[in-house]
């Protein structure tokens, strides 16, 4: 396996490739647009990526540890994906942050989220699947098509984000924030009518 540790890559540019046996130790990624990459038992921990895109990638057999994203577009990205099962049960996760970053289409399934602060992102059409997202906040996120299915998602809030749409059966929703207009949506889930006087 070859190792990059510490080192900064900018405006890395590759479509449709194959990556595989590399380990990268808190490096910068800058500017880069990786679309479509398969990444086979490549490992990346403590990394940053920054102004970065990443579409559709393939991971086999890889992981991530501790990464930082900052305004970053990430799309298609199943982050379950990146971390074997013993590692997700012991409530690791292959981020740490996401600031000021889209988070369309990609895949949580599992995954410890407690507490975790996805406010002001982009997650239309991505899926919450089995997650503790106890205390979440989902505050002024986009969440139009996005799935919440068997959470936890006691006291997580809600507030501002648009467009959500998910079953009150299907999670634990005990104390979670909601504002409205978008809380009556929730009603409609409930197949309960609302009409004006």
């Amino acid at each position: 396996m070859k190792e990059y540790c510490g080192e900064s890559f900018s405006k890395i540019q590759r479509a449709g490739e194959e990556i595989s046996g590399l380990l990268f130790e808190d490096c910068v990624f800058s500017e880069c647009r990786l679309t479509e990459l398969t990444i086979k038992n490549c490992q990346f921990s403590g990394c940053r990526f920054e102004d970065c895109k990443i579409a559709a990638p393939k991971f086999r057999g890889s992981q991530m540890l501790s990464c930082d994203f900052s305004r970053c577009d990430l799309s298609g990205v199943d982050w379950s994906a990146l971390l074997d099962e013993r590692k997700r049960e012991m409530g690791f996760l292959p981020f740490d942050s996401f600031e000021e970053c889209s988070l369309r289409h990609c895949v949580f399934f599992g995954l410890d989220l407690k507490e975790f602060d996805f406010s002001g992102a982009d997650l239309t059409g991505s899926y919450f699947d089995g997650c503790h997202l106890q205390k979440a906040s989902f505050a002024g996120c986009k969440l139009q098509g996005t799935s919440f299915l068997q959470n936890n998602l006691t006291g997580a809030d809600f507030r501002g984000a648009t467009e959500y749409l998910f079953s009150l059966e299907g999670n634990q929703v005990k104390g979670a924030r909601f504002s409205l207009p978008e809380a009556v949506n929730l009603l409609s889930a409930l197949g309960i009518v609302i009409e004006d006087a």
